[in-house]
């Protein structure tokens, strides 16, 4: 968590999948948020729920680029860089790159300590089938040609990481 901190990315601790969702409705409200993206992931479902009760507005498809915050999971975490390792599933990517707000939930179990083992989990997972991997550190920066530091250009602004 100190690693996706030091990369500008937020990350809470939540004690249970409740109160994960608190903590989601919590950044919602913080970011005024009306319309989201939902991924593909195990608590989508409860996050759709709750969502849909809040009246927030659930876009998919084309319509990824105009939410206001994307919710994913993610297949891993890593603490030695604070990057979240996503699989290529042609949704999550897209929920994790184009809205300016990211947030993903994980559970404690996810994270991995090195790279080195991120790369083995991505090797046992193309052994089993072919697939894309995408490495998300922190909110998308880049840099002008004075080296000016500028976030959110190229992908969210924010990135807020939930770890149940």
């Amino acid at each position: 968590m100190d690693e996706l901190e030091r990369v500008a990315g937020k990350a809470q601790r939540a004690r249970s999948e409740e109160h994960a969702l608190e903590i989601l409705l919590e950044i919602l409200r913080s970011r005024q948020a009306r319309t989201l993206a939902l991924a593909p992931f195990a608590l989508a479902p409860h996050v759709e729920s709750l969502v849909r009760k809040g009246g927030y507005e659930l876009v998919s498809g084309r319509e990824i680029a105009r939410a206001d915050i994307g919710i994913s999971g993610a297949d891993l975490a890593i603490a030695e860089t604070g990057s979240l390792l996503i699989s290529h599933d042609g949704i999550s990517e897209l929920v994790a790159a184009l809205p300016p707000v990211h947030i993903a939930l994980i559970r404690a179990h996810q994270i991995v300590e090195t790279l080195d083992e991120a790369f083995a989990f991505c090797q046992r997972e193309l052994e089993r089938a072919p697939q894309d991997f995408v490495f998300v550190t922190g909110p998308s920066r880049t840099a002008d040609i004075e080296l000016t530091p500028v976030i959110g250009v190229h992908g969210p602004q924010e990135l807020f990481v939930i770890v149940i």
